[in-house]
């Protein structure tokens, strides 16, 4: 059995290696109902499942693009079990991993590595582009989502999570980060961060129309105090707010995993609620090829 590195995970090389086990390893209507406790995948996974529906063609290619060690690409054999899938990546030791898993998983799909700019595939090959937590780690942004538009057949779906700038509405992290702390625990590693008004513009310009436009999450420091934990306990300033997220921080590991269920379904609710207006960091981006 392949072993689990764990999220964001730095090895000798310098690198960051994400690798998740899949959440979805079964079929069926219990899988999609999984979903609702992992907001980002049910709103990216529902969007897809459009192409499934109707009098279409159940032959459909999708391609995973920054597939890491092919978390999504199983969960998506599990939900579209008549779907071609494929994934690229630029780490030769995910793809290695995500081989190994597919096996363990028992699913057939294509990885390969690639040099993060040219997308190893004919134009118009893709029914849908996947996409998680990548945009914010490339270095040419424009020419990338150029890209992704060209292998997509016209009219096909791209289903991206992208990490972004922070929003005006992120008021205790915009606050952090004047004062010079800066509590994205992978801020090493994103390089091209942009507004929402700025990833709509990229997006358009790269040929692609958005259909829905989600933010997560806004309540970041009361739902995932973790996930500041780190940055805040590890400064000397801002004493009110350290013992605010320590506190926060000590209730959600105390309660586990309650908390992580009651957090992800408060994260599922603004999404589809204030998600659509408010500018938090991170966006769930539906739209087509023009």
């Amino acid at each position: 059995m392949a072993q689990t590195f764990g999220w964001g995970i730095q090895p000798a090389e310098g690198v960051e290696m994400w690798d998740a086990r899949p959440v979805i390893t079964k079929r069926g209507f219990l899988a999609w109902a999984k979903l609702i406790l992992y907001p980002k995948k049910f709103a990216l996974y529902r969007y897809m499942r459009k192409e499934f529906l109707g009098d279409k063609p159940r032959h459909t290619k999708i391609l995973d693009v920054g597939c890491g060690t092919g978390g999504a690409i199983i969960e998506l054999k599990k939900l579209f079990p008549r779907a071609e899938i494929a994934g690229i990546d630029v780490i030769q030791m995910q793809v290695d991993i995500a081989r190994s898993r597919f096996i363990e998983y028992g699913v057939e799909a294509q990885v390969e590595v690639y040099d993060g700019k040219n997308i190893p595939l004919e134009d118009h090959t893709v029914d849908i582009v996947y996409t998680s937590d990548v945009l914010g780690h490339v270095a040419d942004v424009q020419h990338w989502l150029h890209e992704l538009n060209r292998v997509l057949k016209p009219g096909g779906r791209l289903a991206m999570f992208s990490e972004s700038k922070l929003g005006q509405h992120a008021y205790i992290r915009n606050y952090l980060l004047r004062h010079g702390l800066n509590v994205d625990p992978h801020h090493e590693f994103h390089i091209s961060l942009f507004s929402k008004k700025e990833l709509q513009q990229l997006l358009s310009d790269a040929g692609f129309v958005i259909e829905k436009m989600y933010s997560t999450v806004w309540a970041k420091f009361f739902v995932h105090p973790d996930e500041l934990y780190p940055a805040l306990q590890s400064t000397n300033k801002f004493p009110l707010i350290k013992i605010m997220n320590a506190l926060l921080y000590w209730i959600k590991m105390k309660t586990r995993p309650v908390s992580l269920a009651i957090a992800e379904l408060y994260s599922f609710i603004e999404m589809y609620t204030l998600g659509r207006w408010i500018e938090s960091q991170g966006y769930m981006i539906l739209g087509k090829k023009k």
